[in-house]
């Protein structure tokens, strides 16, 4: 299956009914894994991310003829994944997260130049200290600091002003400083 269409002709394809389920084919086959990738991070669960995978395409399949194409498709398809984590998170709010994933990311993610024995301790405490946050920082702070998404980036994505979004990462930092900071004391 050739997969260089644009976001113009997938729309045109999308609007077709004869068209329309391969359309989606060639969607789920661009996208598929980047949004895995992404609701991976925020959730480190498997089975979550592939539900909320799931029902992320569900939403494009039921709702594509509304693409306006203002954005990029991929915008369009990342607003809908994030909004459906985000509806997971809520729903999973005081639950605790696995901490498995910690160990294997602690030498792909983390930026800290930590000069001790400690490194897996600290990214266990950085982990744990993301999930504590509150839904909106922790949002913030994984497409930044994992993500590496340019505020304008989020801000169009999450409909949220840059400068909301500056504050939110801002007080993450804070707050995961000090949790680490009080942790480790």
């Amino acid at each position: 299956m050739h997969l260089e269409y644009s976001d113009e002709q997938l729309c045109k394809m999308v609007n077709n009914p004869k068209e329309k389920e391969q359309a989606f084919r060639v969607i789920l086959k661009i996208y598929q894994e980047r949004l895995y990738s992404l609701i991976r991070r925020m959730v480190h669960c498997h089975e979550d991310t592939d539900d909320i995978l799931q029902n992320t395409f569900l939403k494009v399949y039921k709702y594509i003829h509304t693409f306006e194409n203002k954005s990029s498709f991929y915008t369009w398809i990342y607003r809908i994944a994030v909004n459906e984590t985000l509806r997971f998170l809520e729903q999973q709010k005081g639950q605790k997260q696995l901490k498995e994933l910690a160990a294997r990311q602690a030498g792909e993610f983390i930026h800290y130049d930590i000069q001790s024995d400690n490194e897996e301790k600290i990214w266990s405490l950085l982990t744990e200290g993301i999930e504590k946050l509150p839904a909106r920082q922790k949002v913030v702070f994984k497409l930044r600091y994992f993500e590496k998404m340019p505020y304008a980036e989020m801000s169009d994505l999450l409909k949220i002003t840059e400068g909301s979004l500056k504050a939110s990462f801002h007080h993450a930092l804070h707050k995961l400083s000090a949790f680490i900071n009080q942790q480790t004391a």
